[in-house]
């Protein structure tokens, strides 16, 4: 004959089983998800990170792309994507503090609580929740969501770590600079003294 049946499957003209179908069947990941809306979940973050500035400075950090007028921006949005892909490959340590220095030492030198300066990591679970809806309601994502969770505790405690360093890097620039500002008022008024001293002796 030749010639299939309707619903057959081969040349012995079994009907795909319900086994079969399943088979057949791709299964997203949570991990394909992730990578899928990468760029809407980064974008989000980006707002997350620059909403901790005054409206007028955040709508220009938004809107201005060029890396040299906009450094700032240039700096959240790559530090954002890095640490973002860093999470999916896997969390290396090195790559991680790379990326999450972008951010961090911009804000260890601004009038930041470590809260406020840190947040910005933490805003991520709830970017990730609004954007993956399937990930909270699907019980299949329910594991990879709380690795996902794990994960962003890992970036916060490195981004911890890293604020304290640079802010202790900050105050010792500042503890070196009045030092110099307190040796040059010493080296003046001891150059005028000596120069009284002259004077008296002639």
């Amino acid at each position: 004959m030749g010639i299939l049946g309707p619903g057959t499957s081969g040349q012995d003209g079994r009907r795909p089983s319900s086994m079969d179908r399943c088979r057949s069947v791709h299964v997203v990941t949570f991990g394909e998800l992730l990578e899928k809306r990468k760029n809407t979940i980064v974008e989000r973050w980006v707002d997350a990170v620059l909403s901790a500035y005054p409206p007028e400075s955040a709508a220009l950090f938004q809107a201005q792309r060029d890396p040299f007028a906009n450094p700032l921006g240039h700096s959240v949005r790559e530090g954002t994507r890095g640490i973002f892909q860093t999470i999916l490959d896997g969390m290396d340590q090195e790559d991680l503090r790379t990326h999450l220095d972008k951010i961090v030492r911009i804000r260890a030198i601004q009038q930041f609580t470590p809260s406020e300066a840190l947040s910005f990591v933490f805003s991520l679970r709830s970017i990730v929740r609004e954007l993956i809806p399937e990930a909270v309601a699907d019980a299949r994502y329910r594991e990879e969501l709380a690795e996902m969770d794990r994960k962003i505790d890992g970036v916060a405690l490195a981004a911890f770590d890293l604020y304290a360093a640079r802010r202790e890097e900050v105050s010792q620039l500042r503890i070196n600079e009045v030092k110099r500002q307190v040796a040059w008022v010493f080296g003046k008024k001891t150059s005028a003294d000596d120069n009284v001293q002259r004077e008296d002796l002639e």
